[in-house]
């Protein structure tokens, strides 16, 4: 009679541990303690520095910030303890100093020069929203040899090339479409599918990496030292018989530094969440990944509209 009465009250402990182990499985994870989150954007105040430029409607428009906010709160469930922005270091005393004001309500993002960018659209918003977590810049200027590329490719007729660059321009002119139509988290969503990710490193990786002078004709505006197209030719330590993969050297070499730079500000037990240009993202993905100590997340885990 008593085992019988044993086993009857061990069935419903062993029913309820079964239950909770099925329940954990819905139940929010636990935040990595060293992570980075890599969300690749588009630029809100284009600068006009890209091979493409797009056009942007206003950020400030009411609907935009509504917008901004609610990609705020869903990014601010991964809890970043730093938030790291596409400025160059030497600019983070300019950028404290306007975080202590924005933070102190002394100044409004309207206020602050280029405010529609997401470096404050988004950084100081978000920092601001979670205590004031440090806002960090870990970009690197490099060189950008674009420009003689195109004029190789120009003079010497390289059709793949201007083909490229075409596509490129009616590409940019759809997503000024798309962009307009959807929310801010719903571009965000889309530019950081594995698909739009190597679509922007496309440029590099078929196209420009092929393009090489193949008549001399930088050696010879380097013999008579003028200008190239209205373009000095100052960069003298660069191969310009093989321009193509200079140019992507010079492009990775810039987002080298820039992992670099983030290594730097991830310490032991730092979430951080890295807001960058969506081009940088192809390669700092790879270094990231590659890199043990780091878990990469997806910023589809929270941002994604089917989430």
């Amino acid at each position: 009679m008593l085992s019988t009465m044993k086993n009857g009250h061990l069935l419903p402990l062993i029913l309820l541990a079964l239950w909770a182990c099925s329940s954990d499985s819905s139940a929010p994870q636990p935040l990595p303690e060293q992570s980075a989150l890599l969300l690749g954007v588009y630029h809100f105040d284009n600068p006009g520095r890209d091979t493409h430029n797009m056009e942007i409607d206003d950020y400030f428009a009411e609907d935009r910030q509504a917008e901004l906010a609610e990609v705020a709160n869903l990014l601010a469930e991964y809890q970043p303890t730093k938030i790291l922005v596409e400025l160059p270091p030497r600019y983070q005393p300019w950028l404290d100093s306007l975080y202590a004001l924005y933070a102190a309500d002394a100044i409004t993002l309207e206020e602050i020069e280029r405010g529609r960018n997401e470096v404050f659209q988004l950084g100081f918003r978000l920092a601001k929203q979670l205590g004031g977590v440090p806002v960090v810049t870990i970009d690197h200027s490099g060189a950008w040899l674009g420009e003689y590329a195109d004029f190789i490719a120009d003079t010497l007729g390289l059709q793949f090339y201007l083909e490229a660059q075409e596509a490129g321009a009616a590409n940019i002119k759809i997503q000024e479409e798309q962009f307009r139509s959807h929310t801010v988290r719903e571009n965000l969503t889309y530019l950081n599918q594995w698909e739009q990710i190597q679509e922007n490193q496309r440029y590099y990786n078929q196209v420009a990496v092929r393009v090489q002078d193949t008549t001399g004709i930088y050696y010879h505006y380097q013999e008579i030292n003028q200008e190239i197209d209205g373009l000095p030719y100052l960069l003298r330590s660069f191969d310009f018989n093989n321009i193509g993969v200079e140019l992507v050297a010079e492009w990775y070499k810039r987002n080298l530094f820039i992992y670099r730079n983030i290594l730097q500000q991830t310490h032991p037990e730092d979430r951080v969440l890295i807001i960058i240009g969506a081009g940088h993202v192809r390669y700092l993905h790879q270094m990231l990944s590659d890199n043990s100590e780091i878990e990469l997340i997806s910023p589809e885990n929270y941002l994604s509209v089917n989430q």
